[in-house]
């Protein structure tokens, strides 16, 4: 499981035990978040970082969440062995994700100031999520680097990986919400739909961007079906 811009593996505090199950799950923090030390901070770095962390892996399924969906989608796109399948959340696209300069600029302001981060928190969401919560994911934007929180909207969002996203050949599942302010449906429609066609994909109602936070029920039903082998294969 793959976590989002400026989060760490805790964004997926409130799915985890929701899961169930005995099938082991490994959280891991991309470069430069989390407790993570690593300097690769390029998508293929995140990549080659993740590809690492699965060696001896010999059936596993992919969850990646923003960032980490895109980091998730160009990994599957290497065909890894042992990969069963690939679920994407609130997914940044394998093309440039739409942002504007001003919106990539504010974004790097709010590195290590708590009320910046707690502002563009509140913006991204739209349902409720506990002041916990918040704190966490304040805390974990004040921990991140500056070299790995600048390098997404300098130049990771900007990268291009259709190429290795078309060489995808598990099922993929991608949920979305129709109210998200950052992948919005215009992006589900224009970046992701083509990048993805044969993918299986579900849109909530009335979340925001977050949804391991916002919807946990939700997102741990997902993971739990695309486990047990039921997502849908066109």
């Amino acid at each position: 499981m793959l976590h989002g811009f400026g989060t760490s593996a805790r964004l997926w505090d409130a799915v985890l035990p929701l899961l169930g199950g005995p099938a082991p799950v490994l959280i891991l923090d991309l470069p430069g978040f989390g407790d993570s030390q690593d300097e690769r901070h390029s998508v293929d770095g995140m990549v080659d970082a993740v590809q690492e962390r699965l060696t001896g892996l010999t059936s596993f399924v992919l969850v990646g969440h923003s960032m980490g969906a895109k980091v998730a989608a160009v990994l599957a796109g290497r065909r890894p062995a042992g990969l069963q399948a690939l679920l994407l959340i609130a997914p940044s696209p394998p093309s440039p994700e739409p942002m504007s300069d001003q919106d990539r600029a504010d974004l790097k302001a709010a590195h290590g100031q708590p009320e910046r981060l707690r502002q563009h928190y509140r913006e991204i969401t739209r349902l409720p999520i506990t002041e916990q919560m918040t704190a966490q994911l304040i805390s974990d934007g004040l921990r991140a680097s500056r070299a790995a929180w600048n390098a997404w909207p300098d130049s990771g969002s900007r990268e291009h990986a259709e190429a290795g996203t078309s060489r995808i050949t598990v099922p993929v599942t991608l949920l979305t919400s129709v109210a998200d302010p950052v992948i919005t449906p215009q992006v589900v429609a224009e970046r992701l739909r083509p990048a993805f066609p044969q993918a299986s994909f579900t849109p909530f109602q009335g979340s925001g961007h977050l949804l391991p936070l916002e919807l946990p029920a939700e997102v741990a039903a997902a993971v739990r079906a695309v486990c047990a082998g039921r997502a849908a294969r066109p």
